[in-house]
């Protein structure tokens, strides 16, 4: 049986689910950095942790196991430039979660709870958050162009 065509229907799944919570959660903290009412900053990050949780830790998973599912299957070497180059980019967005994000997430959490929603919002308006986060949306629609357009 050919299990190209199942392989890569799992992949594109995964992909929409993990690009939708990636999607999601930067659209509500967004809305969150944006918020002038500690409410709407509260709801916008409760908001947000969901789908961060439900789509985009959980779909990136999906996304990185079906990725190497689909090596296997199409034969593609590790050493092929354009698979390289996404696995290096996904492992940089990642690990940026995990690391980066996780971290300042932290940071983010324990100021709602001591109830400084302005300090919350700073946080979220930083130059180095706002410019870190840019630069992971430029590396997620780059991994997406690789995987449509797969160069040679």
């Amino acid at each position: 049986m050919d299990w190209r065509p199942i392989v890569v229907l799992a992949h594109v799944l995964a992909a929409f689910w993990w690009f939708a919570g990636y999607a999601g959660t930067n659209l509500c903290t967004e809305i969150a950095r944006r918020s002038t009412t500690d409410d709407d900053c509260r709801a916008a990050l409760a908001i947000s942790d969901r789908i961060d949780v439900l789509a985009n830790r959980t779909g990136g998973m999906a996304v990185g196991l079906t990725g190497l599912l689909a090596l296997l299957v199409f034969g593609y070497s590790l050493t092929t430039p354009w698979v390289l180059v996404a696995i290096v980019l996904f492992a940089f967005v990642v690990f940026g979660g995990i690391f980066f994000w996780g971290r300042f997430g932290g940071h983010v959490a324990s100021a709602g709870k001591a109830g400084d929603w302005p300090g919350v919002r700073r946080a979220l308006s930083a130059t180095r958050i706002l410019v870190y986060s840019r630069v992971e949306n430029i590396v997620v629609v780059v991994i997406i162009g690789l995987m449509v357009l797969r160069p040679g």
